[in-house]
């Protein structure tokens, strides 16, 4: 499989999760908050109630993003170690 596939792909895998997980906690940070009551830094936000919908998702949605990425950087075995041999040199490998 060609590099780009495989790059389009771990990039899916990071922002489709994200996508999904900021539209599960928008809506429900935002049922048990109305837009207007919320301040920031102690001042109230001057703007549409859909302006602080969209903000709050694409917060939200970065959140998502550093924790998929996160996972994915985790998951990723280091260099030189391939799927193939991930149980050579295990003792518990001829199990």
């Amino acid at each position: 499989m060609p590099t780009r596939w495989l790059t389009a792909r771990r990039v899916m895998w990071i922002v489709w999760p994200a996508f999904l997980a900021a539209a599960v906690a928008e809506l429900v940070f935002f049922s048990l908050f109305d837009p207007f009551d919320l301040h920031f830094f102690g001042a109230p936000l001057e703007m549409s109630r859909e302006s602080i919908y969209a903000m709050g998702f694409f917060g939200f949605w970065g959140l998502g993003i550093a924790s998929s990425a996160l996972t994915l950087f985790l998951e990723t075995p280091p260099y030189g170690d391939t799927v193939g041999n991930a149980t050579a040199g295990r003792d518990d490998a001829a199990l």
